[in-house]
């Protein structure tokens, strides 16, 4: 069975989240799209490189996430996330994992995609679409509390001066250039169920999720 479920959504409204739990309640596989152009976004920088992105730039790339040595924490910082957001406004990095993307997608089994283009450009025929969002001062509270709690963890001070402020202006550069660039800007398309999760607990926006896409199975 081929069963895709969409889910895209601005930064920090607790989409990642949702689209996980989703996968793992209907046992589909599940791709957080965001981690590719990350990953893309590291790469450039860790190598220094200054000339234009190539197709072998992204190939080569996407070869760390195979890599046991490396770590996906190193790609959840405020630079990765907002340099991420830059080079995915490049036709040579959308267009290499645009094919990541779909082939993925196709699986057997079923399939849960996160990001920001998942229900409009990759998969615009997917079973199941969903937007999410939150008001920016709520999203902001949450990625302030999780730099809070991943600090507290690991007895680091490397963000000791952030604050909330910052963050809603990250938030609201990142806002800006996702729904203003060219190519794929984050729009919901006009399939998709809209889930706001500003007052709404995670488990609640899943409840949601389920009835939604369990009805479709259904038929």
């Amino acid at each position: 069975m081929k069963f895709i479920v969409a889910i895209d959504g601005t930064a920090a409204s607790g989409k990642g989240t949702l689209a996980k739990k989703t996968a793992n309640h209907f046992g589909f596989k599940y791709l957080d799209t965001g981690i590719l152009y990350r990953v893309v976004a590291y790469y450039l920088k860790s190598a220094e490189i200054h000339s234009e992105i190539s197709k072998q730039n992204v190939q080569d790339s996407l070869r760390l996430l195979i890599n046991k040595d490396f770590q996906l924490s190193h790609l959840r910082n405020e630079e990765i996330s907002l340099k991420a957001s830059i080079i995915s406004k490049n036709k040579i990095v959308r267009d290499n994992l645009l094919t990541y993307q779909r082939e993925f997608a196709m699986q057997e089994g079923g399939t849960v995609l996160d990001g920001r283009d998942i229900g409009t450009v990759v998969c615009p025929n997917a079973d199941i679409k969903i937007f999410v969002d939150a008001d920016i001062e709520i999203r902001a509270k949450r990625r302030y509390d999780q730099y809070l709690k991943k600090n507290s963890n690991s007895n680091s001070n490397s963000n000791s001066n952030l604050n909330l402020s910052d963050i809603i202006d990250d938030l609201t550069k990142r806002d800006y250039i996702d729904k203003n660039r060219q190519l794929s800007p984050l729009v919901s398309a006009k399939d998709a169920y809209l889930l706001d999760t500003s007052n709404i607990t995670s488990d609640d926006g899943l409840k949601k999720i389920i009835q939604i896409i369990s009805r479709k199975l259904e038929k």
